[in-house]
């Protein structure tokens, strides 16, 4: 409580010194998966978005990417003022339409509407343009984590799946095996062409409609890295339940898109795009793991299934996994565990 009104009184006083008035009302936003804690600013019809976050490095991030972004005329909120040393800065209000709330409030049945289609361009336009155009001259110094994604961070994310994820559900795997699996499979992964600029959680609860125009958010984890990963954060995207069709139709007009800016092997393309998903897939799941499973979160647990689901589409989708046994083996169980009979 008082680390929360201390917060917002300091909140307070960026909104005075940005805007020469103080706000009228502060409200806390809900919390989402992140160290982050968001409160809408308001005075009148001004209003801003605060931010709270003890992680000075990523806040610096965040920061130095969005001017860059601004700069080559990426839609992202404006930063109006920071004080990093009390660890909070103001940015842009963009309003509540998350792209993923959105999707599913057009959905009717099974069925991808055409509205959602033709968003879901839009988004991969503003994604082309953000990892080719604005990524060949993008400065990496201010990364937070990693500036590349590396093996190390390719390990991280299967580690993480693995400690959140399969050892919180007791799921067998031999240790030694499975980490000559990750391995080879962090090797593979690599040989992908890696110097674009990658958004690292390019997914629909990160993006904001303003007018039918997608605008972008969190992207303080971006780094060095294959166009790929964001793709198919995006389309694989557990909650948004992308039909198999559209998936294609979008990954085909990805790749034909993506091909007036630089070169692409489109066989080549489509082998990684699999590989990739998987990688993303599982990082998911160790996040579900951790807010699910661990913290008991409903939402987290709910999107188990959709997740799991997505390994059943790709599991025969990635030539790779033919050699990797245990990592393959794994994921065959993880298939066949009801998750609702468990912890």
């Amino acid at each position: 409580m008082n680390k929360n009104f201390n917060i917002e009184n300091k909140l307070s006083k960026l909104f005075d010194t940005w805007y020469g008035s103080t706000p009228e009302d502060i409200q806390k936003l809900p919390h989402s998966g992140s160290s982050r804690t968001y409160y809408r600013l308001q005075k009148g019809n001004i209003s801003a978005i605060g931010v709270y976050n003890n992680h000075l490095k990523e806040n610096i991030a965040f920061i130095d990417f969005t001017k860059q972004f601004i700069q080559t005329r990426i839609n992202v909120p404006k930063v109006y003022a920071e004080q990093l040393d009390d660890h909070i800065y103001l940015i842009q209000d963009l309003g509540d339409t998350q792209l993923l709330s959105w999707l599913i409030s057009q959905k009717v049945d099974e069925n991808f509407p055409d509205t959602a289609l033709e968003i879901y361009k839009k988004v991969i336009q503003g994604l082309i343009q953000m990892q080719i155009t604005t990524g060949r001259n993008f400065d990496y110094s201010k990364c937070y984590q990693f500036d590349t994604f590396n093996a190390e961070s390719i390990i991280f994310d299967l580690n993480y799946f693995k400690t959140k994820y399969v050892d919180t559900l007791e799921i067998n795997c031999d240790r030694d095996k499975i980490k000559k699996d990750f391995d080879l499979f962090s090797k593979y992964l690599l040989n992908a062409e890696n110097s674009y600029f990658m958004f690292r959680d390019f997914q629909a609860r990160n993006i904001i409609l303003v007018e039918d125009q997608p605008y972008f958010i969190d992207y303080q984890g971006g780094r060095k890295g294959p166009l790929q990963y964001d793709l198919v954060s995006l389309l694989f995207q557990a909650k948004a339940q992308i039909p198999e069709e559209t998936k294609n139709l979008l990954l085909k007009y990805y790749i034909s898109l993506a091909q007036q800016f630089t070169p692409i092997n489109k066989e080549e393309f489509v082998e990684y795009y699999f590989a990739f998903a998987l990688v993303r897939v599982l990082q998911t799941l160790g996040a579900y793991g951790l807010r699910g499973l661990i913290e008991k979160k409903q939402h987290f647990i709910e999107s188990i299934p959709l997740a799991i689901n997505n390994l059943i589409y790709l599991k025969d989708k990635i030539e790779i996994l033919s050699h990797l046994p245990e990592l393959n083996q794994l994921i065959n169980k993880i298939i066949k565990t009801n998750i609702s009979n468990e912890k």
